[in-house]
């Protein structure tokens, strides 16, 4: 929507709230046409009936309860219906958090690393401050440990929303046991987090049972329908949270890694044996013991090595016996190597066309929901604080002192039914001092609307399995926060999320030694050498060495792995705070090389050890609590996804995206490859259509990162640009799959 269509309508809907809050008895659509200047405006009556539909919807989406009242309710004679906000139906309840409770919705509202659900938070958690007792100032008891919630999938907002509103969607879902696409149908009960993954629970419609479905196996747009439901009484999303069970451990298999290279990999082993091949200067490679929990993660993991790996055949395989570990994942890695090729051999000399996007645009943060919203808590806010500094503001808010001053413009020209001088908004922002009167129907705090109790209840759940003396707070919050948005019951029962086994024994170890003063028993002081220092190696020795000298303000020395360029650094860190994200763990600290804070994945920290103390940095307060998703770019590279990769655009921050068309194959490609069908054409893009396949030109900090993505992912990703990468890529890809054409003892040569 262009700005001043955006502004307008913005415009337009305040003035109808204070129109139907101007008069007990309502208006009719006719009076409204008649009170509201912009409906005066518009050329025909059905124009006006769709704006007011749509300005109807966007009101009761921000908490403003539109009740349609029979006109025989005032005028037996009438009939039809009166439009009307009752006083203090969008009034915050009668609630108080304290102390304690507002440091957790603190820590809530900031655990979101996407930026949209991050926004909402913050802003749910600006409604409340009038009932929000300040938090202690005092941080000795803050989580060291703390949680992020990160949502890549494009599935989680429409979905939440069906929830959140009780409609049916519809889906094209990738079923993880037969790799079959279908079109499913889903009455969706709740939305939750699990062991790094979201997913969301209902009524299959279409199997008649009930059903879970991972976010990131939805490989469409979701499309909600008018069709509405009633979720059942005692549903609770964290009960079936609690229910789901992590793999367990099936036993271990071995893979030749080449001298240097495969760091994760060795990172993961559990042993390592004298390997059969040889590097072209005759270095020896090693034999990795791999545990594996999960045979097809263990193979991606390894195809995503590329020509630095090989899992060897099983010598101990015998006909008559079932498929070993060996073999499954061995059969694994070698069928998405072969459909990596494929498909890159099938995208060859795909031309991009930039103009048919391949996406709806996301809703900027300056559309005329957002910019309604941000009016209203410009209202509430300089009411409370008459006279703010504008710059104070916009801080608040979280907007430009720009855009704060076209809002103060834009209510300047709102107001009450008749719109005399005596019955507009009254703002000013003389000399950058902002005063607002003659708006106390929309001065007082609001209720959350449904999506900013979500998103706070979101963050609670993460927290509440978190170990120490906040629990009761967050178990108090929760039942608050649902009161806030006027559903105590259903809607903190339709939102989960708990985190993995890994992040329970980081966080109950740090409580422990936070609570009983377990610390390292001879810190190092002063400068240490190498000798002096002791160096820790084992994850759980590492993991606790980060933690012991986040909370002893100590500073470490560190080896880390750099997957992108797989390669293994030597470097001195400040730790300040450990948080997960996407199912890893990551640390936030100073680095000494970078001069700058940086993000460090804790399990690619192959050692560290404690070498004095830190030194303290004037910006440790202010620290994002998030993780950076993306480093600094060096190499510009155009991908073409199929629908089952499309959340690489998303995670990879795309540039750019648009649909592109493939040429069609005659035959199923590998398990892992594309599953088109002989003779099936392409669906035509259109209106509620799937894309197929979409290109995507992304930032890379290397081109290895983008050559693991090939055959990682065998069969969903190729390269199609520059010329330069297609064919480095596809040299990766061929020498990947010699590793498995010219036996196990045979050298192999480099990729250069």
């Amino acid at each position: 929507m262009p700005v001043d269509q955006q502004r307008r309508a913005s415009e337009r809907r305040l003035n109808l709230i204070f129109a139907l809050l101007y008069r007990e008895r309502g208006y009719t659509r006719a009076e409204l046409r008649a009170a509201v200047p912009d409906y005066t405006a518009m050329p025909s009556d059905a124009a006006f009936e769709r704006a007011f539909e749509r300005d109807k919807q966007e009101l009761r989406a921000l908490g403003f309860p539109i009740e349609e009242v029979p006109e025989d309710a005032f005028f037996e004679e009438d009939s039809g219906f009166r439009y009307r906000i009752a006083r203090g139906s969008f009034a915050l309840p009668a609630l108080r958090f304290t102390a304690e409770e507002t440091a957790v919705l603190a820590l809530a509202a900031n655990a979101w690393t996407e930026t949209s659900l991050g926004t909402t938070a913050r802003r749910a958690l600006r409604k409340l401050e009038p009932v929000l007792e300040p938090a202690a100032g005092d941080d000795e008891d803050a989580p060291l440990v703390q949680p992020t919630i990160s949502v890549q999938e494009p599935a989680f907002a429409p979905l939440m929303d069906a929830v959140l509103k009780h409609r049916q969607v519809r889906f094209d879902y990738l079923a993880a046991s037969t790799d079959e696409l279908s079109t499913r149908r889903l009455e969706p009960w709740g939305v939750g987090s699990r062991f790094g993954s979201w997913y969301v629970i209902g009524w299959d419609l279409d199997r008649q049972a009930e059903r879970t479905f991972r976010l990131s196996r939805i490989v469409s747009d979701v499309r909600s329908t008018t069709h509405t439901f009633v979720p059942p009484e005692k549903f609770s999303m964290n009960e079936r949270l609690d229910a789901m069970e992590a793999a367990p451990e099936l036993g271990s298999m071995t893979v030749d890694v080449a001298p240097g290279r495969a760091q994760m990999l060795r990172r993961m082993a559990s042993g390592v044996l004298p390997g059969r091949r040889t590097a072209p200067d005759g270095k020896p490679w090693d034999r990795l013991v791999i545990p594996v929990t999960e045979p097809e993660r263990v193979a991606a993991e390894i195809a995503a090595v590329g020509p630095d790996a090989v899992v060897p055949e099983d010598d101990d395989a015998r006909p008559e016996a079932p498929v070993s570990l060996q073999a499954r994942v061995r059969g694994s890695v070698l069928r998405r190597l072969e459909a990596a090729a494929a498909f890159q051999q099938r995208v060859a000399g795909v031309e991009v066309d930039w103009t048919r996007v391949s996406r709806r645009p996301r809703r900027a943060s300056n559309s005329s929901a957002e910019r309604l919203a941000r009016m209203l808590e410009i209202v509430r806010y300089v009411y409370a604080h008459q006279g703010v500094e504008l710059s104070e503001v916009a801080t608040h808010v979280e907007a430009s002192t720009d855009q704060v001053v076209e809002d103060l413009t834009t209510l300047f020209v709102c107001g009450r039914p008749g719109h005399t001088p005596d019955q507009l908004i009254e703002a000013s922002w003389d000399e950058g001092s902002v005063t607002v009167s003659n708006a106390e129907e929309i001065s007082s705090p609001v209720r959350l609307t449904q999506p900013e109790a979500a998103a706070l209840l979101v963050g609670l759940q993460t927290l509440r399995s978190l170990p120490g003396e906040h629990t009761p707070a967050i178990e108090s919050a929760l039942r608050k926060v649902a009161e806030a948005a006027g559903e105590p019951a259903a809607l903190a029962d339709a939102v989960g999320a708990r985190p993995d086994d890994s992040f329970l024994a980081l966080a109950e170890a740090t409580a422990r030694a936070r609570h009983t003063g377990d610390r390292p028993e001879t810190p190092v002081q002063g400068d240490a050498t190498a000798e002096e220092a002791t160096e820790h190696t084992d994850a759980a020795a590492v993991s606790a060495t980060v933690r012991d000298a986040i909370d002893a303000e100590q500073r470490l020395r560190i080896n880390y792995i750099v997957a992108s360029r797989d390669e293994v650094t030597d470097r001195e860190i400040d730790p300040v705070r450990l948080v997960s994200a996407n199912n890893h763990w990551y640390v936030m600290a100073w680095c000494e090389r970078a001069k700058d804070f940086r993000d460090f994945r804790l399990d690619r920290i192959r050692s560290a050890a404690v070498v004095g103390p830190a030194e303290p940095h004037q910006d440790v307060a202010a620290v994002r609590t998030d993780v950076a998703t993306v480093t600094s770019a060096e190499t510009d590279i155009v991908l073409v996804t199929d629908r089952r990769a499309r959340w690489i655009a998303d995670q990879y921050r795309a540039s750019r995206t648009a649909q592109v068309q493939l040429p069609r194959v005659n035959a199923l490609s590998a398990d892992t490859g594309a599953t088109e069908e002989p003779g099936r054409r392409a669906r035509p893009s259109g209106a509620g259509t799937p894309v197929e396949f979409e290109a995507a030109e992304i930032s890379f900090t290397t081109e290895e990162l983008a050559f693991s993505l090939l055959t990682r992912f065998g069969g969903q990703v190729g390269i199609v640009q520059p010329g330069f990468h297609v064919a480095r890529g596809q040299l990766w890809v061929n020498t990947a799959l010699a590793g498995y054409r010219i036996g196990d003892g045979a050298d192999t040569a480099p990729l250069d």
